[in-house]
């Protein structure tokens, strides 16, 4: 498939095995995007990513890079124009959550969590816009949000919250670089079976799973990371020339609930 030929991709978070990112990142390379993969260091599981996309005949490249700090974003997006030549698609992905009640959380649970998820994000989007601008061939942005931005979860709130306020952030983004001929647009995962899932309370047992999973409509089951990179890579193709500020739920049906 080469609906995204001759693109260059970030995908941010996306170094770990088992992950929504690296998901992300297999699946735009595989629709014939080159990609850099970004996490905060450079480990095993990130160089696997970057086999697995040079395999699929793309370039790729190791980029580490802290989301939370602008000034690493921007370096990270220089960077990967000075490697690649160019760059056309930005997935802020890179994500953190935890299991806490409102009443239990810390300061610093509050702080890294929105840090990562909401500041990060921010941070991502806005460099890639400048440099989309500057280029001045549009571009493509897509963030990877979540249903919790719609749903509220108990021992999940503070994470809910920084996806609520992605979606916010993301139809001003797209109203504002629409101008410039760039969409921005996110995606709602549901459960997804990825690693970031493993220490969830309902993931604890193969019974505590089934609960989950049964009220999700299609196949009773989570959600593959290379799933939620097919809706990605709609977003970035142009299929969705004339899609922004969107939210594409990619949940199985979970939101709709077992009636």
């Amino acid at each position: 498939m080469t609906a995204l030929a001759n693109r260059v991709a970030v995908v941010t978070g996306a170094g770990r095995d088992r992950s929504i990112g690296g998901g992300i990142a297999r699946v735009l390379a595989r629709h014939g995007a080159d990609v850099v993969v970004n996490d905060l260091a450079v480990t095993d599981e990130g160089l696997r990513r970057v086999r697995e996309i040079e395999e699929l005949g793309r370039r790729a490249a190791l980029l580490p890079a802290d989301v939370t700090d602008p000034v690493a974003v921007d370096r990270l997006m220089a960077e990967t124009v000075e490697r690649m030549g160019r760059l056309d698609i930005v997935v802020a992905n890179a994500g953190l959550c935890d299991w806490q009640t409102v009443a239990d959380l810390t300061a610093d649970l509050w702080n890294r969590i929105v840090g990562v998820n909401l500041h990060g994000a921010f941070a991502t989007c806005r460099a890639a816009a400048a440099v989309m601008r500057a280029r001045g061939e549009g571009g493509r942005i897509i963030v990877t949000s979540s249903v919790h931005a719609q749903m509220p979860f108990v021992e999940m709130g503070v994470y809910g919250g920084t996806k609520q306020a992605i979606g916010h952030l993301v139809g001003v983004m797209a109203r504002e670089w629409a101008r410039d001929g760039i969409t921005v647009n996110h995606i709602g995962p549901g459960w997804v079976a990825s690693a970031i899932n493993d220490n969830s309370p309902d993931f604890k047992s193969p019974e505590a799973q089934r609960n989950v999973q049964r009220i999700i409509a299609l196949g009773h089951r989570a959600g593959e990371p290379e799933e939620m990179g097919e809706a990605v890579a709609y977003l970035a193709s142009d299929a969705a020339s004339y899609t922004t500020g969107a939210y594409l739920r990619v949940d199985g049906g979970l939101v709709m609930g077992p009636y």
